[in-house]
């Protein structure tokens, strides 16, 4: 009885703690040690600031690093005493700084970023045979694609928020206004447009400038580090898009070479030193700080579609108005033709003593066969004009056998 208990209260401890094993340690001055044997001050030279944001996980004891606007790529096998190769041939460069770095299919990729005075909307691969980095082609990738301003892979497609060239507005703060949104497959390599829409400002479209960037399977953190040289954590759920703060990471002391994050299944371990372990299920926490970016990317292309529309409706309403007063116009000049006028007189004059219909007289004045309103607008402005004249009278008469509709004397 007394093992059953034992095995029991074991299982439900394994069960809290998700199965999940003390991440590897990474060892920063190991590390950096290794590198500057391998290729000395030109890669160390922004290791202190690019380490953390420039690392993908193959697994969790082995890891890739690309620094920052270069196109080296070292393997890092983790433990206490980490081993470093150095996988890319030659010095390159690129523009590359805060781009997506992400694995796939066990091969590593680059999409994006950016360098001085230049933007790079393109996704690179590392061969590993020619030991260099090579163009993937995308079939119907957008061709004035600028720059990518918000991506994330989850499961086998690569989203992306596009920038374009093809928008420029001057009076914007940004001044390429014009986004895009939709995902790449990365079995096919084929784009999939999603959704288009405009904004002045691309301030809430992605995620800021962090100092540390690990990227797993369904979530990536980032790492803020604050004035007083602690952490606060946020998370990505790539699976639905939403960005949240994890409220029990805030301003934790995280200390380069005695600690480490790790997600696996949804479950966060967090190692603050060789003798602390906390692990958490991310699904079952209470966000601090929330907003779904797929959801914001919606609302921004259904308000372009607003104002589309509107757009369209004050351009319709506009040229209603314009007809109208085109007519009109037409119509004042008309009215003050004198050879019209006159011509007018004379067919009327003949007329003198006579009681006619309001079709007849119409048809003397030339404004029959149009919509009801224009003629008896256009009516009521040529009776105005001839009675002024004095060379003819025109009167208007009720019928007899119908009150409601009128006659007209000529005299």
């Amino acid at each position: 009885m007394i093992h059953k208990v034992l095995i029991t209260i074991l299982l439900i401890f394994l069960s809290v703690h998700g199965n999940c094993q003390s991440p590897e340690i990474i060892n920063i001055q190991k590390i950096r040690h290794d590198l500057n044997l391998i290729d000395g001050e030109d890669v160390l030279r922004q290791f202190d600031f690019d380490f953390f944001r420039s690392i993908v996980f193959k697994n969790d004891s082995v890891l890739f690093y690309n620094p920052e606007g270069t196109l080296h790529l070292y393997e890092i096998t983790l433990s206490k005493k980490p081993s470093v190769v150095k996988l890319s041939n030659g010095v390159y460069h690129g523009h590359n700084f805060e781009r997506l770095l992400f694995v796939y299919d066990d091969k590593v990729y680059s999409y994006g970023g950016e360098g001085l005075f230049n933007v790079n909307p393109y996704l690179i691969y590392f061969d590993v045979y020619k030991k260099e980095w090579l163009k993937q082609q995308i079939k119907n990738y957008p061709f004035d694609s600028r720059n990518v301003i918000n991506s994330w892979v989850i499961g086998d497609t690569l989203r992306v928020l596009l920038n374009h060239w093809s928008e420029y507005n001057q009076n914007s703060s940004y001044k390429y206004n014009k986004y895009s949104f939709g995902f790449i497959d990365l079995k096919t390599f084929e784009y999939h447009h999603k959704l288009t829409f405009s904004n002045d400002s691309h301030s809430d479209l992605f995620i800021p400038k962090s100092d540390q960037i690990f990227n797993f399977k369904e979530f990536t953190l980032f790492g803020f580090k604050e004035d007083n040289g602690s952490y606060s954590y946020q998370c990505l759920d790539k699976r639905n898009g939403d960005f949240f703060q994890i409220p029990f990471l805030n301003q934790i002391n995280y200390v380069e070479g005695e600690s480490s994050l790790y997600i696996q299944k949804g479950t966060l371990t967090f190692q603050k030193s060789e003798s602390e372990l906390d692990t958490i299920n991310l699904d079952s926490i209470i966000p601090t700080f929330n907003k779904n970016f797929i959801e914001i990317y919606n609302l921004q292309s259904s308000d372009t579609s607003k104002s589309l529309i509107i757009s369209f409706l004050m351009f319709f309403l506009f040229v209603i108005i314009g007809i109208f007063i085109l007519r009109k116009r037409k119509l004042v000049d008309k009215t003050d033709n004198e050879v019209y006028l006159k011509e007018i007189e004379r067919n009327l004059k003949v007329l003198r003593g006579e009681i006619i219909s309001k079709e007849t007289l119409e048809t003397q004045l030339g404004v029959l066969n149009q919509s009801y309103e224009t003629n008896k607008t256009n009516r009521s402005i040529l009776i105005r004009k001839l009675n002024g004249r004095g060379k003819v009278k025109i009167e208007r008469l009720r019928k007899k056998e119908d009150k409601r509709f009128f006659n007209y004397k000529i005299s």
